[in-house]
């Protein structure tokens, strides 16, 4: 099987049960391993040991609606450093989901200009493992 490239448009956030609206662009969550040095005397190649799978941050770009309540519950879920259930679906033509649990940690407005729009930028950092599965064709919303 050859690769094909993908355009990311299409691309769904579901945020719980709700896909959530108006998101420009995602980052999605990084998967790196601690590098652990368990190197010996006797060893003639330095090899790491690996760790724990470290800290990730998932980092969704939006324009900002605050009267939408899908962009008002990522307010809420900040205030009360609630766990949300994320998925990332993908516009393959098999798509592709990844879930996993995380927490809202920053809510960052961009700068307001006379020619732009209100946009904001969402960091969650995830809190439990990537649970990958094939076929999943829409938003659960």
């Amino acid at each position: 099987m050859t690769a094909v490239k993908q355009i990311a448009h299409g691309t769904i956030l579901n945020v719980g049960s709700t896909a959530q609206q108006l998101v420009i662009g995602i980052t999605p969550p990084p998967r790196i391993r601690q590098e652990i040095d368990g190197t010996a005397l006797a060893d003639t190649l330095e090899v790491p040991l690996l760790g724990i799978e470290q800290k990730s941050e998932i980092v969704v770009n939006q324009f900002w609606d605050p009267g939408d309540l899908n962009h008002h519950a990522l307010d809420e879920a900040f205030d009360a450093k609630t766990q949300l259930t994320l998925q990332i679906v993908t516009p393959h033509a098999v798509p592709v989901t990844d879930e996993f649990t995380a927490k809202v940690t920053k809510l960052e407005p961009e700068e307001l200009t006379v020619g732009g729009a209100f946009k904001r930028k969402v960091t969650l950092v995830r809190t439990g493992a990537i649970t990958r599965t094939e076929g999943s064709s829409s938003s659960i919303a």
